[in-house]
């Protein structure tokens, strides 16, 4: 009798022990997601491409680079000496396209900048999204860890009871077998949390370019995100932000000013030039040129050009629609799965985990005072420990729909750092 006292008073302290711990130097959600942002290589190569985009628009409405030259006229066939032609003609010539149509090609070159800039902005929520991800998933698999590493340390007491009874004949080998059954459960569930854990670890080592060989520990502790907006507010915000809808409507734009320059292209262009002329037996002389294209076989180059500008700016359009279709429903989808994990999480947190442990009280309880077998007792923790994996679990989702939802949004809903 005096084995059980014991025995039970460790029960109550082992199931009495705080899971979360205070955190200290360690990796908070925060710093993982200034650190991705500040040395992740995919968020750099996409600011990278923003910034190529960007220097892209002084190119497109310059002016072409003049032409400079010099010819020698009638130089003495057996000779080489340039300086005994008859005259040398310096030129210079300069292409000046027709008015406007510089400003429309910078104007396409911003547009498609734009574009390129949203396209990197999603992308680099892409990358914050995966890490937001994993380190929600890393989270869950430490806390399931402790309450398995618990539950362990529960049965190996069970255990050791049981063994005790059989040895002096108070009971069968059958409780010893089914705790010793259900221990290599337990120890078969922490390897594969074990390994799952070192895999996400990995790939957020990865996410923030840290070193693999060196060690990386996420903090205990997690602000859970609270979200204040209602649906017709998110779906306003993912209308107007989301990187995806942005793009396609700076490609409109810059489809829309390629099809404007394509028109251009039926006004004809203008080319100036000077020319100065030495003769060492005459007096210098000087000319000048002014010429201007006949976009004359327009049917073929022109036509086609302004076709497939028109067809570009038509399937931007329609995909523009298409889009903003499936921006309202992905949020309407994120938003009730983030409302569904949130109402989970409350139900484990305020009647299905005080209930479950409730159980296990009764249930020890009951067994001290021998009116339940341990089998029962043994069901009664292993369900309290499956309850609090998947209350772990729900929790972890929780954050990831509420990150997804940020990502669908296209902006920081706040509340989860």
């Amino acid at each position: 009798m005096a084995f059980k006292k014991t025995f039970f008073i460790g029960v109550i302290v082992i199931f009495c022990i705080p899971l979360t711990l205070r955190a200290g130097d360690l990796l908070t959600l925060r710093e993982a997601v200034e650190k991705v942002l500040s040395s992740n290589p995919d968020v750099q190569v996409a600011n990278l491409r923003a910034l190529a985009a960007k220097n892209r628009i002084p190119q497109a409405k310059a002016l072409d680079d003049p032409t400079v030259g010099v010819m020698f006229d009638d130089v003495p066939i057996d000779t080489a000496n340039v300086r005994r032609s008859e005259e040398i003609d310096y030129r210079i010539e300069q292409k000046i396209p027709f008015p406007g149509k510089r400003y429309v090609r910078g104007r396409e070159a911003r547009f498609e900048a734009a574009a390129v800039r949203e396209e990197s902005r999603g992308q680099v929520q892409d990358v914050v999204l995966d890490l937001k991800t994993t380190y929600y998933e890393i989270f869950r698999i430490e806390r399931q860890l402790t309450v398995n590493r618990e539950t362990q340390g529960l049965f190996r007491q069970l255990l050791a009871s049981a063994e005790a009874s059989y040895a002096t004949g108070k009971t069968t080998a059958e409780p010893p077998l089914k705790i010793q059954v259900e221990l290599s459960k337990l120890q078969n569930e922490e390897i594969n949390l074990d390994q799952e854990r070192t895999t996400h670890l990995s790939h957020l080592k990865a996410l923030l370019n840290h070193a693999t060989h060196e060690d990386l520990e996420i903090s205990h502790e997690i602000r859970w995100p609270s979200l204040k907006a209602d649906l017709e507010q998110i779906r306003a915000m993912a209308l107007e932000a989301r990187p995806e809808l942005k793009t396609l409507e700076q490609t409109r734009k810059s489809n829309a000013s390629r099809l404007t320059s394509a028109r251009q292209g039926l006004i004809p262009d203008f080319t100036v030039g000077f020319q100065y002329g030495q003769r060492p037996q005459a007096p210098d002389t000087w000319s000048g040129t002014a010429m201007i294209n006949l976009p004359l076989f327009f049917w073929g180059k022109n036509r086609g050009e302004i076709g497939e500008a028109k067809a570009s700016l038509k399937a931007t359009e329609a995909m523009q629609r298409s889009m903003r279709i499936h921006t309202q429903h992905e949020v309407d989808q994120g938003y009730s799965a983030f409302r569904a994990a949130e109402k989970l999480v409350e139900s484990y947190r305020k009647g299905i985990l005080p209930q479950a442990k409730t159980n296990l009280t009764a249930a020890r309880l009951a067994y001290s005072a021998n009116k339940v077998d341990l089998l029962t007792l043994i069901d009664a923790a292993r369900t309290y420990q499956e309850l609090q994996g998947a209350f772990y679990e729900n929790q972890a989702r929780v954050g990831m729909t509420f990150a997804e939802l940020e990502r669908l949004v296209g902006k920081d809903l706040g509340g989860d750092l």
